[in-house]
């Protein structure tokens, strides 16, 4: 049985999806979350308690997600990243499907969903690694389409879906705010400022849809044994997990994102204020204030990481996508660069070449986390365990060893601001793991905590990385 042309598009775009993003599969370490993700998603598996055993600052969502992942995958990092490639493909598909209740234009659509790809699939600590906007991102997009559908099971749905993905980042917060309000917003214009029962109850019932993961979150952790810590990390935390220069910070995100995407950037603008845009009014007003808090959102945190941008790739596909319409104007310059054959040939050439520098990339790349690792297990013994001191804690999992600590991510106790965030004192925390007497200890160039610590216990065994990377022996 053939496939619709609906269906050929799913199937087509989780191809290209998997394609983009495979030369990503095979390296050990795409950027430190993930590791931070495959470590704690197989010790919650392994019966540790989150939040107490293992400790991030994360919602509890992409730890489950993991969880889930270590269960069917097992120690496979290549099977794992070609599952959030599926997703990827899906969210694009889903995508498609909104840009075309949005516009009604086949092209428009389809444009959409390879823009997303493209823009997920290229650099490495900006959607090509699974982070939680990455995974979040197909909540949006899929209750973005059942928000386009209105009845009050959709609704309902559209707010659970959302629910879901705040369990996993805060940040799809302001995602829902924008997108029910707009549509609520729409509700009261046609209705002349007035809205009965009736028409209210599908907005209120997407607002239970999107509190009940978070609530139920919140009760299974009050009726468990570790309550206190949720509260901590959820409630607590982020007061204390600020940043000196918020808006340089997030300036400085924005320009990177920009640079990074510029011929695509460039059509976002293009596109939103170009006087002969194919925006309808509603429209034009929907996304800008979609994106705006998304923008907020991506502010809000204070830190400037890179992947944050990824919450803002949905919108910014939609109205991108608006620029492949056969009739969207371009200036006689513009229209140079991207119509005609020479524009197609231009942009196959810039994105072979692009995906040739990935693969180069990933390919050369120096894999001193598994080369670390295959020295630790050629030098210690079954029941010798090894301390990753501030970096590459990704060995842990390829030696099928726990981290001795519970603060897993390495920079934790090796930056001031993480241990007064998380309340930890680095010495003694240090202290407690270095009398656990593990066998080796790396330590990344320089942190002087733990090098002070094992000056007496330890020695200089090898070195990585020029000499950075430095394993330290216990003494016999």
């Amino acid at each position: 049985m053939s496939l619709s042309k609906d269906k050929k598009y799913l199937f087509i775009f989780i191809v290209v999806a998997i394609l983009w993003r495979l030369a990503s599969f095979f390296p050990s370490v795409l950027d430190h979350d993930e590791s931070t993700y495959l470590i704690m998603g197989r010790d919650i598996l392994q019966g540790k308690a989150l939040y107490v055993d293992v400790i991030d600052s994360k919602p509890a969502g992409i730890f489950l997600i993991f969880t889930f992942l270590q269960f069917v995958f097992g120690y496979s990092i290549f099977l794992k990243r070609l599952f959030v490639a599926i997703l990827v493909g899906l969210t694009a598909y889903f995508l498609k499907k909104a840009s075309f209740k949005l516009f009604k234009n086949d092209r428009v659509a389809i444009a959409t969903g390879f823009i997303y790809i493209f823009y997920t699939s290229l650099w490495s600590r900006i959607g090509l690694s699974p982070n939680t906007e990455v995974l979040f991102n197909f909540f949006t997009a899929s209750s973005l389409l059942l928000f386009f559908n209105k009845t009050t099971l959709n609704y309902w749905f559209a707010g659970l879906l959302l629910g879901l993905g705040f369990i996993i980042q805060y940040m799809v917060l302001l995602d829902f705010v924008a997108l029910s309000s707009f549509m609520l917003y729409q509700e009261l214009k046609r209705n002349n400022w007035e809205i009965t029962l009736k028409d209210f109850i599908p907005y209120f019932l997407s607002g239970i849809g999107f509190m009940l993961p978070f609530g139920l979150l919140n009760l299974y952790f009050y009726l468990g044994d570790h309550f206190e810590a949720f509260r901590f990390i959820t409630y607590e935390f982020p007061m204390r997990y600020t940043s000196d220069g918020e808006f340089m910070n997030f300036l400085s995100l924005m320009l990177d994102y920009i640079a990074r995407f510029l011929p695509v950037s460039f059509l976002l603008f293009y596109v939103l204020f170009s006087k002969k845009t194919l925006l309808k009014g509603w429209q034009k007003h929907f996304l800008i204030y979609w994106m705006i808090a998304v923008l907020i959102a991506v502010y809000l945190p204070g830190k400037g990481f890179g992947h944050y941008a990824v919450q803002l790739m949905i919108p910014s596909s939609i109205i991108v996508g608006l620029a492949f319409h056969v009739d969207f104007k371009f200036d006689k310059i513009s229209a140079k660069i991207y119509r005609g054959k020479g524009a197609t040939t231009l942009l196959i050439v810039f994105l072979i070449v692009l995906q040739l520098i990935s693969i180069i990339g990933k390919i050369t790349t120096d894999e001193r986390p598994r080369d670390i690792a295959k020295y630790l297990k050629e030098h210690m013994d079954d029941d010798d365990f090894v301390y990753m001191s501030n970096s590459h804690h990704i060995v842990y999992y390829l030696l099928r060893q726990e981290c001795p600590t519970p603060y897993v991510h390495s920079s934790i106790l090796s930056r001031s601001d993480h241990c007064y965030a998380f309340n930890v004192d680095p010495e003694q925390e240090v202290k407690r793991i270095i009398d656990e007497k593990p066998a080796y200890i790396v330590i990344k160039q320089p942190f002087e905590i733990v090098k002070n610590a094992i000056a007496d216990e330890y020695e200089l065994e090898t070195t990585f990385e020029d000499d950075l990377m430095q394993v330290y022996r216990r003494k016999d």
